[in-house]
């Protein structure tokens, strides 16, 4: 399956761009979008039943846990399992998101860290 920029959908989420590649068109069991963080960090989530595979296109990334923080760069990739509660923050940073199976924001539960 080509994903094409032209035929991607932009929309803001939390004060982040984000470009969907696969909103309404997926035929496969996972999706992708990049996320542009400006001074920004995702609220606190745990994702119900999918998998969230980070890929670090540009910039730093800290991806906080309940009992640790991990340091991503460019060109680091970081798979976070269903059920993890974490928060993702970058002050300049486009991640490459996939979900599988597909995002979908009825499995997802917004939360406090600690």
């Amino acid at each position: 399956m080509k994903l094409l920029f032209d035929e991607a959908n932009e929309k803001n989420s939390f004060g982040i761009k984000i470009v969907e590649y696969c909103a309404g068109n997926n035929l496969f069991p996972t999706d992708c979008a990049i996320a542009y963080f400006r001074n920004n960090e995702y609220p606190c989530k745990i994702n119900r039943g999918f998998h969230e595979m980070l890929f670090i296109l540009e910039g730093v990334v800290f991806l906080e846990f309940e009992n640790e923080v991990v340091y991503l760069k460019k060109q680091d990739a970081y798979i976070i399992k269903p059920e993890r509660k974490h928060i993702i923050k970058a002050e300049h940073a486009n991640i490459l998101i996939t979900c599988t199976p597909p995002f979908d924001v009825k499995n997802v539960e917004f939360c406090l860290m600690g």
